[in-house]
C-alpha cells in the first residue's frame, strides 16, 4: 500500500532520528507539541507504527511501558533496567546464527529474533549497592 507524503510523518521521523533514546507515543507528542505546531496523539500512534512497518524505526515490546519506539530499525538487543525501567541499546552484533538454529530446530521459517537482557544499569547500581531487582515494587 502506498501512502501520499505526510508533514506530520515527516515531523515524527525527524524528531525519531535525533533522539538518542527509546519513546512512547506519550513522548513524542508531548515533544512535537512542544515546539509549537499541534499533532494529535492519534496521529503519533498511526505514523509511529506505519514508520516501523516500513522499516525507518523499530516497535518494541518494553517489559512495563507497554511498546517503545527506537529510532534504528537495524536489528539489534536491548537492555532493560529492573530499577529505573529504561530501555538501552546492547553493544552486541545481531547473531544470525541463532535465526539459523531456530530454524533447524523448529522447521519454522525464522525472519529474526529480538532479546531482552534484563538488570541493572550502571547509573542504578551506583545509587545504591544493595538493590535486589527481584524485590524491585
Amino acid at each position: 500500500m502506498i501512502r501520499k507524503h505526510s508533514k506530520q510523518r515527516d515531523r515524527i521521523l525527524a524528531y525519531m532520528k535525533q533522539i538518542s533514546t527509546h519513546v512512547t507515543p506519550e513522548k513524542v507528542y508531548a515533544d512535537l507539541n512542544q515546539e509549537g505546531e499541534p499533532i494529535a496523539l492519534a496521529t503519533v500512534y498511526r505514523n509511529l507504527d506505519y514508520l516501523a512497518q516500513m522499516n525507518e524505526i523499530k516497535k518494541i515490546a518494553h517489559p512495563i511501558n507497554g511498546y517503545v519506539y527506537d529510532r534504528s530499525a537495524k536489528p539489534h538487543y536491548h537492555l532493560h533496567c529492573a530499577v529505573c525501567d529504561e530501555l538501552y541499546d546492547m553493544p552486541l552484533a545481531y547473531q544470525n546464527n541463532i535465526n539459523e538454529e531456530a530454524r533447524r530446530k523448529s522447521g519454522w521459517d525464522i525472519h529474526s529474533h529480538s532479546i531482552t537482557f534484563e538488570g541493572i544499569c550502571p547509573k542504578c547500581a551506583k545509587l545504591d549497592k544493595t538493590i535486589d531487582p527481584s524485590n524491585k515494587v
